[in-house]
């Protein structure tokens, strides 16, 4: 009898266990909102290997410049403030930057020669585009003396769209707040 009342405890246990773990498989996870992820345009600039420190600057009308001294704003972000070969593991010369949202309004892209060494001119390839991949704008920008700084690209955005014919490379000062 003391066996059978083991079997039937051990046996409702069992059931018990089974239940729980089926209802625990039931509950669904706490639903995870749709957070938009930062970086709704990427700016990046690449440089040649060396002690060159080429600066990347960008700036939303209205905000103050965002580079290597202001590493943020109310639209730009800087990811990578690269300084040449000066504390890097890599030879690659990267900077890069993003945004939070697309306001409208005109952007800029600057790229500055900081302390550039050597044999000049120093080419900085420069990439625009929407976090879904689409370009804005691509090219290279020869900076030829030290301190000189160029604009590459400045361009107006609309409801989040490119203005159709609003790029241009003329020569924009930035606010750096300085």
């Amino acid at each position: 009898m003391a066996v059978l009342r083991t079997d039937l405890l051990f046996n409702f246990l069992i059931g018990l266990l089974a239940v729980i773990v089926i209802l625990a498989l039931k509950v669904n996870p706490p639903a995870t909102p749709d957070i938009a992820q930062p970086g709704n345009i990427v700016v990046s600039a690449a440089w040649p290997e060396g002690s060159n420190d080429v600066d990347l600057w960008v700036q939303h009308a209205g905000d103050i410049a965002v580079g290597y001294s202001n590493k943020s704003g109310k639209v730009w972000s800087l990811l990578r403030d690269d300084l040449g070969n000066v504390n890097d593991s890599t030879p690659m010369n990267y900077e890069s930057s993003f945004s939070r949202g697309i306001p409208d309004g005109e952007y800029a892209v600057n790229v500055k020669c900081f302390t550039c060494f050597g044999k000049f001119p120093v080419p900085v390839a420069v990439e625009v585009r929407l976090a879904t991949g689409e370009l804005i704008w691509r090219g290279v920008v020869d900076l030829v003396a030290n301190k000189q700084e160029r604009t590459a690209v400045r361009w107006r955005m609309a409801d989040g769209l490119v203005v159709k014919d609003s790029a241009s490379s003329v020569f924009k000062k930035m606010n750096r707040g300085e």
